[in-house]
C-alpha cells in the first residue's frame, strides 16, 4: 500500500510521458504532413504511414522531437497528479475562503490558544485542543487552523492571548506555539507547519497550516500519549486498535 502512494507521481509521470510520445506526438507529425504536404491520401493512411515511420525508422532528429514529447508529456502528468491530489484542494485558500467555508475536515477555528473566555485566565486544556488539531492535521490531510475565530466565524483577535506571554506579539505567539509543537509532537513535525499572521477588524488572526505526513504523528501530553485523526469537521481519538488499524491501511 505503501509503495503505491508513494509511486502516484512517478505513475502519473509515466503515463504523461508515454501517451505524449506514443500518441500526441505522433498524430501531430501527422498533422503537419497532411497541412503542409497536401497530402492527397486520407487522413487515417497519413496518420498509419506516420505510425509505421515513428516505429521503425530512427534519426537524430526523431529523437530530439521524442525526448522533448517525453518531457513535456511527463510535465502535464505531474501537473494533472498536483491537481488531482486530496491535499492540493486546501493550498491557496485566502483567509476569506477560509472565513467563508468555515469549519471542515480541513479547516478548524479556536477562539484563542490559551486563553479562557469564560475563567478569564490561561488554561493548558486550551493548548491541548490546538494541538490535537494540529496532530490530526499531520495524520490525516493538508488543513488550516484558525486562532482568534469563534465556531460561528466571528473575529476574536489575539490580544488576550498576546497578554498572557512573556514576549507579547506575534513573533512570541508563533514561538510559543512552535515550542508546544516541538516539545509535544515532535521538533522533527515543525518543518510541516507553517504560521501566518493577518489582521482583520483591527483584531489579529493566527493561520496555522499543517501539511499531512507520511509518517506517523503522536501526541504527547502530560503523562499520556494520544493519536488523532480528522472525521468530518471533528477531530478524533483512536484507541490502541483503531490506530494500528489506521496506520496499517493509510501509513504503510
Amino acid at each position: 500500500m505503501k509503495t503505491i502512494k508513494h509511486n502516484k507521481p512517478i505513475l502519473w509521470i509515466t503515463v504523461g510521458a508515454f501517451s505524449s510520445l506514443f500518441i500526441i506526438c505522433p498524430l501531430v507529425i501527422s498533422l503537419l504532413q497532411y497541412d503542409w504536404l497536401n497530402h492527397s491520401k486520407p487522413f487515417s493512411e497519413v496518420i498509419l504511414f506516420t505510425y509505421k515511420y515513428f516505429l521503425w525508422e530512427i534519426d537524430f532528429d526523431r529523437i530530439i522531437s521524442n525526448l522533448i514529447f517525453l518531457a513535456v508529456g511527463g510535465v502535464f502528468g505531474y501537473l494533472v497528479y498536483l491537481k488531482k491530489s486530496p491535499n492540493s484542494k486546501s493550498k491557496h485558500l485566502s483567509l476569506e475562503e477560509l472565513l467563508e467555508k468555515g469549519e471542515s475536515e480541513l479547516i478548524e477555528f479556536k477562539s484563542s490558544l490559551r486563553w479562557d473566555y469564560n475563567q478569564n485566565k490561561t488554561n493548558k486544556e486550551l493548548e491541548f485542543a490546538v494541538l490535537k488539531t494540529i496532530a490530526a492535521f499531520l495524520n490525516t490531510r493538508r488543513g488550516h487552523l484558525l486562532i482568534g475565530v469563534a465556531d460561528d466565524g466571528s473575529i476574536i483577535g489575539l490580544e488576550k492571548d498576546y497578554q498572557s506571554l512573556k514576549k507579547k506579539n506575534r513573533d512570541g505567539f508563533e514561538q510559543y506555539i512552535m515550542n508546544l509543537v516541538s516539545n509535544n509532537i515532535g521538533t522533527n513535525y515543525c518543518q510541516n507547519i507553517q504560521v501566518s499572521f493577518f489582521e482583520r477588524q483591527g483584531k489579529d488572526i493566527c493561520v496555522i497550516e499543517v501539511n499531512q505526513i507520511k509518517a506517523i504523528a503522536f501526541l504527547k501530553f502530560g503523562e499520556n500519549t494520544f493519536f488523532y485523526i480528522r472525521t468530518g469537521n471533528h477531530t478524533r481519538e483512536l484507541d490502541i486498535q483503531e490506530a494500528l488499524k489506521y496506520i496499517r491501511k493509510h501509513k504503510t
